[in-house]
């Protein structure tokens, strides 16, 4: 129910965790600067999923605390053998009391059995925390208000062209994102037919990088690290829909993920809901006035 403040009425908060690949590709940086800004989201935590995940927590942490946040709680997922990149040279020996030692998915698991209906995960790198979440924990499936995926592709490749093809983060663990895809939660994915042509160009980095503010610095810093001269805000657009800001149509389809990671239109009840139709322009103006303000 809404709050009365004032004789106004205001909506509740949106319950989120962001579980993120965050210190390879840079767009998870901008990701989590954005979704921060949102003065309708309560971020509930964050966890890291792919390769040296305590090393990701680090990057987030930090982040999180040059953006005002330090106290929002960090949680690294299982680890594998993939190492992170060079962003991590902006966090390495960060140390914080909001890294936590609790593995990602019993936060995950706690933070559901708290609000009941209410948490919205987005999940913007490999669906592993997910998988092992259902695996270990079904009965939370049902509890779950939505999962926003920032993967797979339908229509288009990285291209923006057909045909699709097998995205970055499906591929990372193709047998969880199956087990997320065929959960029964609902589900939201953006992917390459929304996301690929969200180029962040100079022009935009220079607008937003002259405000020197920390937040502002700090994506300048990182972003530099990354090294490949204009990011691309996949990201982003799964965080925008999350905090209920729209930026794409949307259709609602039956997508099922193949054993080496393609995501493709099935037989069956629809369980996705597709995003199409990016207003690109609108979108990259959209983050320029938000982390402006940060």
């Amino acid at each position: 129910m809404a709050k009365v403040q004032g004789g106004e009425q205001t909506a509740p908060q949106t319950k989120i965790i962001l579980d993120t690949d965050i210190g390879d590709d840079i767009d998870d940086a901008y990701a989590l600067a954005v979704l921060i800004a949102q003065k309708n989201v309560n971020l509930l935590g964050v966890t890291t999923a792919f390769g040296e995940t305590e090393k990701r927590a680090q990057v987030a942490a930090k982040l999180l605390k040059v953006m005002g946040h330090g106290a929002i709680p960090v949680y690294a997922g299982r680890p594998n053998g993939n190492k992170i990149r060079e962003q991590y040279a902006w966090a390495k020996d960060f140390q914080s009391r909001s890294i936590k030692k609790e593995p990602a998915i019993e936060f995950l698991r706690k933070s559901i059995e708290k609000n009941p209906g209410e948490v919205t995960i987005v999940a913007i790198g490999a669906l592993t925390n997910l998988a092992d979440l259902f695996t270990k924990y079904p009965e939370v499936k049902s509890k779950i208000k939505q999962i926003v995926i920032m993967g797979g592709a339908v229509y288009t490749g990285y291209n923006n062209q057909a045909p699709p093809v097998i995205e970055w983060n499906i591929r990372c663990d193709p047998p969880a994102a199956k087990i997320v895809y065929e959960s029964g939660v609902p589900l939201t994915m953006a992917g390459l037919e929304a996301t690929t042509m969200m180029h962040f160009s100079i022009e935009h980095q220079k607008r937003l990088y002259g405000h020197g503010t920390p937040t502002t610095d700090a994506l300048a810093a990182l972003t530099i690290l990354w090294g490949n001269n204009v990011p691309t805000l996949f990201d982003g657009v799964a965080v925008a829909w999350a905090a209920g800001v729209r930026f794409c149509d949307s259709e609602l389809r039956h997508v099922e993920v193949t054993l080496d990671g393609m995501t493709r239109f099935g037989e069956g009840k629809p369980n996705v809901t597709v995003l199409i139709h990016p207003q690109k322009e609108a979108f990259l103006e959209w983050n320029v006035k938000t982390l402006e303000a940060k």
